[in-house]
């Protein structure tokens, strides 16, 4: 199987991945995808080097045990199913515009007032507009 990050679509995936990281500006992840989206840090030193190595280890060798502990009939449908599973997740990462899911909503309009509004009842709200 062809590495799917290997790819012009997978290196837009992970630039999209750690942009998105960074901005959420939370904790340690959040500092070395910043390292990684300004050029000081590669994606491959989160496994290679620092504080991410125990960190991630402990979490991928927990993720394997209970793979493991999965009914074989059940292990062997995700990997089959695996590498479908991770060219839709490439693809779907490398069409993110991580600009537009950072900006904030806009702000809601004014109501407009119906037809049926009427000038009776308290003019609290209706003096907010």
């Amino acid at each position: 199987m062809t590495n799917p990050f290997a790819t012009a679509e997978g290196e837009q995936a992970q630039r999209n991945l750690f942009r998105a990281l960074a901005a959420a500006d939370d904790g340690a992840m959040a500092d070395f995808a910043k390292e990684v989206v300004a050029g000081r840090r590669s994606p491959r030193d989160l496994l290679a080097r620092g504080w991410a190595v125990e960190s991630v280890m402990d979490e991928t060798l927990a993720a394997v045990d209970r793979f493991h502990r999965l009914p074989e009939t059940e292990r062997t449908m995700l990997v089959a199913e695996g590498p479908a599973f991770l060219d839709e997740y490439v693809a779907g990462l490398a069409g993110v515009d991580v600009e537009a899911e950072l900006r904030p909503p806009p702000a809601p309009s004014r109501p407009v007032r119906g037809d049926d509004d009427d000038e009776q009842g308290p003019s609290l709200l209706r003096d907010a507009w």
